[in-house]
């Protein structure tokens, strides 16, 4: 085969690998931006040709307490729920990436285990177990099984920007004077911020769309994605549109600031790797 037909060849085979990428991105995209669009739309139901422009909808959900409520209770369960993640999550992977000790591979097996149960399979657990505590349906029973099922990726995300850390910085603040307190505060810590920063965010975005085991131990205080299940259930109003569409945004707006978190860490990371090898 000559150098010419191997290029046309690689050619063909990268344009239709590209082409294969668009087709499954609008495939993914296209309803999102269907229910953008309908928000807008000034008819009650979906309907070509376009009906015209309207703010009615997102109108109607500040006057709808009931979503009001829920969103509320969401802006109030996700960050305490994020934040009490990424700190025990901050801890535990210093822990790991710091310490030697006995049941320390499994410790860390036991810390990725609410990612490898099924949601529906974790909801019915804490159900049980938060009955038996007399805690279920309760705004406080949410902020538990949060903080519990997002403590993987807080772990996941620290570990990743503590395992770029040299040890012999620690080391070199005990032999100026500082005892591990202090060296976990003014070294380790700012040093980790960009990681917890990003743990923070993502799970926070987790927190606010999660659904299945909200739905089982929310009872009467649900959460905004619950309550979008039990409105849905109750009538076809446009203003589904309106909200989802704030909910999308809010949770792109987030992982964006995860991304441009992250990204740094994971170009230092590749640096450093590359040096190791050079080296």
């Amino acid at each position: 085969m000559s150098a010419p037909q191997k290029r046309g060849i690689d050619l063909g085979l990268a344009i239709a690998g590209w082409g294969y990428l668009l087709i499954g991105f609008i495939f993914l995209m296209l309803p999102i931006v269907t229910l953008i669009a309908f928000s807008f739309e000034d008819a009650r139901f979906p309907t070509l040709p376009w009906a015209g422009w309207t703010m009615q909808w997102y109108q109607e959900l500040l006057t709808d307490g009931r979503l009001l409520q829920a969103l509320q209770r969401s802006l109030i369960v996700s960050p305490l729920a994020a934040a009490a993640a990424t700190a025990i999550g901050f801890f535990a992977a210093y822990a790991l990436n710091r310490f030697d000790f006995p049941g320390k591979s499994f410790l860390s097996t036991l810390f990725i285990v609410p990612i490898l149960v099924p949601p529906l399979i974790l909801g019915v657990a804490f159900l049980g177990l938060l009955s038996r505590l007399n805690l279920q349906g309760q705004i406080l029973s949410v902020f538990l099984t949060h903080v519990v099922i997002l403590m993987p990726t807080a772990i996941a995300l620290v570990s990743l920007r503590l395992a770029q850390m040299p040890k012999d910085i620690e080391e070199a603040a005990w032999n100026l004077g500082a005892n591990e307190w202090q060296a976990l505060y003014r070294v380790i810590l700012p040093w980790a911020i960009p990681g917890i920063a990003g743990a923070w965010l993502l799970a926070f975005t987790f927190s606010f769309d999660e659904f299945i085991i909200a739905w089982f131990v929310s009872g009467f205080e649900p959460t905004l994605p619950v309550s979008i299940y039990t409105f849905l259930g109750a009538n076809l109003s446009p203003s589904l549109n309106a909200i989802g569409t704030i909910v999308f945004g809010i949770s792109v707006v987030l992982l964006i600031g995860v991304e441009l978190l992250l990204l740094p860490l994971l170009l230092e990371g590749r640096a450093s790797m590359s040096k190791d090898e050079t080296a």
